[in-house]
């Protein structure tokens, strides 16, 4: 087995015909979650090791190609995985009208409109969920000095299922706008 680093991402491998039998390597029958897929991927994260490529965590794209008795590997490695994540709800809880109905306002005053919020109701409580991934730092001090508690991350789509809505969307500027 001869490996050879091409460029700053990429490493060809070359085997033998023997080389592959001992690897246990048929890359006809290479398929989804086959004996050889799982023994071409450790040959090729291998080999990128080896030549000092950092194969961590990034996807790597094999080409393969035969000549005669040898068989020729070209791993790319490429950039890393990107995850992407939904926006999560935030969810603050009032036990009291008074305070919910208070805190609206201040938001609103302060010209928070925010219109991906909702309120609900659920056994003599008040639900403000905002599906925001960050809020602003106002934005939660206010919420803090009115005694709003943050709920637990599923609270959000619990509401959605079992409590009563007071107002699905733009609930700040909808509910404070009325008590400013």
């Amino acid at each position: 087995m001869t490996v050879n680093r091409l460029s700053g991402n990429r490493v060809l491998i070359i085997l033998e015909q023997d080389e592959m039998r001992d690897l246990a390597l048929d890359l006809d029958d290479v398929g989804s979650g086959s004996r050889s897929l799982t023994a071409l991927s450790t040959l090729s994260r291998t080999a990128c090791r080896r030549e000092g490529i950092d194969e961590e965590g990034r996807r790597l794209k094999v080409e393969a190609m035969s000549l005669g008795e040898s068989c020729y590997l070209l791993v790319t490695v490429g950039a890393a995985k990107r995850y992407k994540t939904k926006p999560r709800a935030v969810c603050y809880r009032f036990c009291r009208v008074g305070d919910m109905t208070d805190c609206l306002a201040q938001l609103c005053r302060a010209g928070f409109v925010l219109p991906r919020s909702a309120l609900y109701t659920y056994q003599s409580e008040y639900y403000l969920v905002l599906s925001y991934p960050a809020l602003p730092k106002r934005v939660r001090i206010l919420l803090s000095e009115y005694n709003a508690a943050r709920c637990k991350r599923l609270t959000a789509a619990y509401l959605g299922e079992r409590a009563k809505p007071l107002c699905q969307r733009c609930a700040v500027q909808t509910v404070g706008g009325r008590f400013v």
